[in-house]
């Protein structure tokens, strides 16, 4: 029997004793140990880490020093995320076998995962013994003391390593890890500039030089030195990402935009850095500078990266942020012609047709999106506005219960699909279901002006509930004051109550905010005819067919100079 010592103890520097018994094997055992061993590794190869297991167990059972064994029960448990048992296997493991490099390497993995970092120092030690030809292991053991705050034994290790194979990026990063931490930052400087002095066509060492200078608040530096970066390789995108940056924050937006321009014009930079920046710009809409650069970098976008969706989307939401609907769909419909599965995207070119009133477009659209994300109420309620605006108010009913048959916890969205459920019906005087559809969407939102001002109409034009109607029109104009249309609702409820005089006084006031509305000329006509004036009424009548002289009822008013229902 022999006894077999390693010393491990989870954050601690000097081990505990790890035992392991061995025992002399029979030629019976050792017989079964190789079979259950290749028996083990084939379950293991094929994925069945259970019988592998129990195989490999019952070896150690045969045989407590097998290391092998412990070792391919450390790679399983490893893999299965069971780090407990992983490091116990391959502590065992290396126990045995001291001198196995691919064993303290998983050992060192498990530390590491387990964010010991004394420990896998200690590993680390291990394989540096083992093989200190492989300059990796020493990198990371200077990784493990930064994290352990041995800052000097780190930099101790880097130096070595810089007398060894000289100055190389993984050096010079590490080290300026360290000077940094410290506040070191014109010892930063030095390994940096030796680097440009030993390379002085590598751009790269230009932009780390930059880079340090930038964050540490040196711009004027950082400038100087991006600016020879850019003279030795003007097609660089990122020293001209850098050179923007800081010209923005010296507030020279017209000169950083010109940097951000020839960076866009590199195909090999990612588009996604590229939108981030025409993000940045929104913020600042609708300041005109903004608008102008959003929009030309967007568009040098579409040219620069023709085959993808993102260029022509986000060329899209700039024409959108202008109101340039016309363009903003153009580009849309070029986004969903290179992907089609991004519903935002569906959902822009939705609202942009609604905008237009372009109620056959919208149709089509809000059919397409629905065959593609059949659970988005939003494009149920789209496609019915679209047939609400085609006059096919009993399929746009259809469509918006589909809506409201699902849980809409945005309130304001679901009033406004119930206001367009009132309007369908109100078109097929279904004039109860109409009024329960109102009610139901001024109950979720007490203060919607558009449903207080039609369902108020509605009510005028039918003579129902005029109480009602008229506090209701009250209420959208001191919610909304101003608005010609509210105006003109509050007038025609009053004159349906018979308070002509008040009746006037918001006729006048709606005509004073849209002087071009034929409805407003006829209703002042009404309005003057009830109060005795039958030349005023005809005067506005006569006006209301300048504006529209389809009004027939109206020419007979004039003709018969009297009120005609």
């Amino acid at each position: 029997m022999s006894i077999f010592s390693f010393a491990q103890k989870k954050n601690t520097n000097k081990p505990e004793v790890v035992i392991v018994a061995g025992r002399v094997l029979s030629s019976e055992d050792s017989v079964r140990v190789t079979q259950l061993y290749y028996e083990g590794i084939k379950e293991k190869v094929v994925g069945n880490t259970v019988l592998a297991i129990d195989y490999f167990n019952q070896i150690l059972q045969l045989d407590p020093a097998n290391y092998n064994s412990s070792y391919e029960l450390a790679q399983i448990y490893f893999g299965k995320g069971d780090l407990i048992k992983a490091q116990e296997f391959a502590q065992k493991a290396v126990t045995v076998k001291t001198d196995n490099e691919w064993y303290w390497l998983l050992l060192a993995n498990i530390y590491q995962q387990q964010q010991n970092y004394n420990l896998l120092n200690y590993a680390l030690d291990e394989l540096i013994k083992l093989s200190p030809q492989k300059l990796e292991y020493s990198f990371d053991k200077a990784d493990a003391l930064l994290s352990l705050d041995k800052s000097e034994d780190a930099l101790k290790i880097y130096n070595q390593l810089e007398v060894e194979i000289g100055l190389t990026d993984k050096i010079l990063q590490g080290r300026q890890r360290i000077y940094l931490k410290k506040g070191e930052v014109d010892k930063a400087v030095v390994d940096l500039n030796q680097l440009i002095k030993n390379n002085p066509s590598d751009v790269r060492y230009y932009l780390y030089l930059g880079d340090l200078y930038y964050s540490n608040k040196r711009l004027d530096e950082a400038l100087s030195i991006y600016q020879k970066a850019k003279q030795l390789d003007i097609s660089n995108p990122f020293t001209h990402l850098a050179i923007a940056q800081i010209l923005e924050s010296k507030k020279r937006p017209a000169d950083a935009y010109q940097e951000y321009l020839v960076a866009f014009q590199q195909p090999d930079l990612n588009i996604d850095q590229k939108v981030k920046i025409v993000l940045k710009y929104f913020d600042a809409f609708p300041d005109q500078n903004a608008v102008k650069y959003a929009e030309q970098l967007s568009e040098v976008l579409t040219n620069i990266h023709p085959d993808n969706p993102k260029a022509f989307s986000i060329y899209g939401d700039v024409l959108y942020q202008k109101n340039n609907l016309k363009y903003a769909k153009i580009a849309y419909e070029k986004a969903l012609a290179l992907n089609k599965n991004v519903y935002a995207i569906w959902d822009q070119l939705c609202r942009i047709e609604l905008s237009l009133g372009d109620g056959k477009a919208l149709i089509i659209t809000g059919e397409e999106a629905l065959s593609l994300f059949p659970n988005q109420y939003g494009l149920y309620f789209y496609t019915a506005l679209g047939y609400l605006q085609n006059n096919q108010d009993q399929t746009a009913i259809s469509y918006l219960n589909n809506a409201l048959s699902y849980d809409i916890e945005n309130k304001a969205l679901k009033s406004q699909i119930y206001s367009s459920l009132g309007d369908a019906y109100q078109s097929l005087k279904k004039y109860k279901e109409s009024a329960d559809a109102y009610d139901k969407a001024l109950n979720l939102s007490p203060n919607n002006t558009y449903v207080l001002n039609n369902y108020a109409y509605y009510l005028s034009l039918r003579g129902e509930n005029l109480d009602k109607a008229e506090k209701m029109s009250a209420k959208s104009n001191q919610l909304e004051a101003n608005s010609a249309a509210f105006e003109d609702t509050y007038a025609w409820v009053l004159f349906k109550n018979k308070k002509y005089a008040d009746a006037k006084i918001w006729i006048e006031k709606a005509i004073s905010h849209n002087e071009k509305s034929a409805t407003q000329f006829d209703h002042l006509g009404d309005i003057l005819f009830k109060l005795g004036d039958i030349k005023g009424a005809v005067e506005n009548w006569g006006k209301s067919i300048k504006l529209d002289g389809s009004k027939e009822l109206v020419k007979r008013k004039i003709n018969e100079k009297k009120y005609l229902e």
